[in-house]
């Protein structure tokens, strides 16, 4: 059985290292998905500026306050989470092997850190349409 190898230069040692046509594959998958969470922290930051932001100029008497503490307790935690998610991410890279306690720990993250962006979304376009109507 032939595997296919590429040759690639570290950056810690200057040595030629040699990984799997699977390995780097995996590799460059872990990359796409660090940069989903990088962008879901910067959309949760976003979100809470703007909702600082517009909450003062738009609505001088807002109804039902408490969706918006509720948004901006969503959207922390997403950021929370994904730099979680983040971090796990890289600790893989970094070993290059994936067992069955990473993926469930890693899948239970994920879910938190994109259900809690999506919580916080949905309660800010509650507050909105309440408040705008």
């Amino acid at each position: 059985m032939v595997v296919a190898m590429s040759q690639k230069l570290s950056k810690i040692t200057d040595k030629s290292t040699s990984y799997s046509v699977e390995q780097t594959a995996h590799e460059e998958s872990w990359k796409l998905q660090y940069d989903i969470y990088k962008h879901l922290t910067t959309l949760s930051t976003g979100s809470i500026l703007l909702l600082i932001t517009f909450l003062e100029k738009l609505f001088a008497k807002p109804i039902w306050k408490e969706l918006v503490v509720v948004a901006l307790c969503c959207l922390f935690a997403s950021i929370l989470t994904s730099f979680i998610v983040m971090n796990l991410m890289a600790s893989q890279v970094r070993e290059m092997e994936v067992d069955q306690r990473f993926v469930t720990r890693n899948l239970i993250v994920i879910i938190l850190a994109l259900g809690t962006f999506c919580l916080g979304i949905i309660f800010l376009i509650i507050f909105a349409v309440k408040n705008l109507l």
